[in-house]
């Protein structure tokens, strides 16, 4: 969910803020978030006993000091990336991001550090990310189920140590951490999970297992820094004493439109997952590159969420990969969606379509849908389909528990036990035959 200790309103009014001093609101929003991931790294001890000084110059110190932990962490020294390193900061404006952060700590849970409030605070902080590329972080219970949809069949399919995972579309982490956590406790069929794994060799294989791309290079840098806060909360050990040989396999790319980055592979993916942007782009000639990269999807005023579909089944996802992804259900209801349904989606293995629209989802004020599919023509005549009949009688207080929520996530697991059972039915009969 949306993590806010404060205010929406005081959000807005502290970039505002700075935005004076440093000319423009994406600066704004970077310098206090910069400073809040700072903060995050010294409560949490990911930083050296003897940290800098607090202030401006303090925060800059930090990101020095985190750039060097880690290959992964460099773009945080990048003037490119974080404008901290050419703009400079008033006394009086620090002092009100400083007094921000007292009343909105970064900390989270003492014994797990996901950095979700980091994630979900950047969303709420910068106008940018926002509005200009559409972020909207993916919450933790929505992730969860997505991933129980595609990584864990992966899984079971082709082994823990033999998947890999991608969202193309990863903003500040909140799938890709989901999916860590998975890759570093597999569930183990018919037994819950396997007992929690907390040495060198599961966090090694948990980062080589999942992979983020994101179009916004500080949300990408700040995907990278979850993974290795997370690695280093679970060692309990500085951030500087992780192997700097371990694997962040996160990039900033145009995932729809870069043919030169490695992450961005042909067919090296058992499972993709996203909740890829919805809007259409604003940018002609970026709207004319995008529809003639994706013709078979992207025509009229065309939701970029379909070309991520394009992107993930037909380039990204191995043979047999599972696709899974939280969407805007537009292309149900509008005429750019007819080619989509009536030609492109039925080449593929669908495997499940869950109506999410009447489901709170904080901070998604457009009606979803949940699709999921296999990378390869369809196979049998059966899609599971969640319809919903009603909304939310009221906003839940706690969004992952609403009525409409709790009442998918039942269905799918009644489903999914449902099928359990037939398989194992079928293998005993099959067995008793056989003797």
């Amino acid at each position: 969910m949306i993590t806010r200790t404060l205010p929406a309103a005081a959000y807005e009014k502290l970039t505002t803020s700075v935005a004076r001093d440093t000319g423009d609101r994406r600066s704004a929003a970077l310098w206090i978030h910069a400073a809040g991931l700072v903060r995050h790294a010294q409560e949490h001890g990911l930083l050296p006993d003897t940290g800098p000084a607090p202030g401006a110059d303090g925060v800059r110190k930090s990101l020095e000091i985190l750039a060097s932990c880690h290959p992964a962490l460099a773009a945080l020294t990048d003037p490119r990336v974080l404008p901290v390193w050419s703009q400079p900061l008033g006394e009086t404006v620090w002092e009100a991001i400083s007094t921000f952060w007292e009343q909105h700590p970064a900390l989270e849970d003492e014994h797990r550090i996901d950095g979700y409030a980091l994630g979900d605070t950047y969303q709420l902080l910068s106008d940018d990310a926002r509005k200009g590329r559409a972020l909207c972080q993916t919450p933790p219970w929505i992730a969860r189920l997505l991933l129980r949809l595609s990584l864990e069949p992966a899984m079971e399919e082709w082994g823990p140590a033999g998947t890999r995972m991608i969202d193309p579309a990863c903003g500040t982490g909140h799938i890709v951490m989901a999916a860590f956590h998975m890759a570093r406790v597999p569930p183990v069929r018919g037994r819950g999970s396997a007992p929690a794994a907390h040495g060198h060799r599961a966090l090694e294989r948990a980062l080589a297992a999942v992979t983020g791309v994101d179009l916004d290079p500080y949300a990408a840098a700040l995907t990278a820094y979850r993974l290795l806060a997370s690695c280093a909360t679970i060692l309990r050990t500085p951030l500087e004493r992780l192997p700097s040989s371990w694997p962040v396999n996160v990039a900033a790319a145009d995932s729809l439109l870069a043919r030169d980055e490695p992450l961005l592979a042909a067919g090296a993916y058992h499972a993709c997952v996203a909740n890829p942007p919805y809007i259409t782009p604003k940018d002609p000639v970026v709207r004319d590159r995008v529809r003639a990269a994706y013709p078979q999807v992207a025509s009229g005023k065309y939701s970029l969420a379909l070309p991520f579909t394009a992107l993930m089944l037909e380039r990204l996802a191995a043979p047999g990969g599972f696709v899974a992804q939280l969407t805007s259900n537009s292309f149900m209801k509008r005429e750019f969606g007819r080619r989509y349904v009536e030609e492109f989606l039925p080449r593929f293995d669908a495997r499940w379509i869950i109506d999410t629209s009447g489901a709170y989802i904080p901070g998604h004020g457009t009606p979803t849908c949940i699709l999921v599919h296999r990378a390869r023509p369809p196979v049998g005549d059966t899609v599971t389909v969640i319809r919903g009949n009603a909304g939310e009688p009221r906003i839940p207080e706690d969004p992952a528990r609403g009525l409409v929520w709790s009442a998918i996530e039942d269905a799918v697991h009644s489903r999914l036990a449902w099928d359990r059972f037939q398989e194992g039915l079928v293998q005993f009969l099959g067995e008793a035959e056989t003797n």
